[in-house]
């Protein structure tokens, strides 16, 4: 007797990728889930791009912002499914405000009192963990089907995915070894358990 689809073990590959630059990028503000459109660079930067052959023909997942929107157009992609799972982490109240402007109205210590790793939530905000939880949970609808999927999403996404997939202690900003202007991307079991598959792979360029 055949073994039935359900008990077959398989993995799919998934490939991360942050949106392209905007204005609030470039001074250093805070975005979330405000809906900034990319900059004039930024559309030209990921229009001068395009993903790895390998994954032609891939599912396409996008967040439901903007911004990510923008950059499947871009990037020369098309008709992808809008999932506002890998929209970014909610910043509450400091989305629109630099570093510095944070800090000056709710004091030097506003990013330690909003707590830390998992715990970490910007006043008003979501927490890391709830965004964890979220991006796990597209993981794991995304490995029900064993076929190689793309995800234009954020950067907390990319870091939430990168440390689902590692454990990282999550005691530093970003690890220095990930660099969310290339694809991060992973392996998912038939469970949805993420394993690091490559890191910063690289877009190919259109000239």
């Amino acid at each position: 007797m055949c073994p039935s689809w359900s008990s077959w073990i398989f993995e799919v590959k998934i490939a991360l990728l942050r949106h392209g630059p905007t204005s609030w990028n470039a001074q250093g503000r805070i975005q979330g889930h405000t809906d900034i459109p990319l900059s004039d660079e930024g559309l030209a930067k990921m229009q001068a791009l395009r993903l790895p052959e390998e994954f032609a023909g891939a599912r396409l997942y996008c967040s439901t912002l903007n911004r990510a929107r923008q950059t499947v157009q871009a990037l020369g992609l098309a008709d992808p499914t809008l999932d506002a799972r890998l929209m970014e982490q909610n910043w509450g109240q400091w989305e629109g405000l630099t570093n510095a402007e944070i800090r000056a109205r709710d004091g030097e210590d506003c990013f330690d009192r909003a707590g830390r790793a998992h715990e970490f939530r910007p006043f008003g905000g979501e927490s890391t963990a709830e965004l964890m939880a979220r991006v796990q949970a597209f993981l794991t609808d995304i490995a029900r089907e064993p076929r190689d999927t793309v995800a234009v999403a954020h950067f907390g996404v990319l870091r939430a995915a990168y440390t689902l997939a590692t454990g990282w202690a999550m005691d530093t900003i970003m690890p220095a070894d990930l660099d969310v202007a290339q694809i991060l991307v992973l392996t998912l079991d038939s469970a949805g358990r993420p394993s690091l598959h490559e890191l910063n792979r690289a877009f190919s360029r259109t000239a």
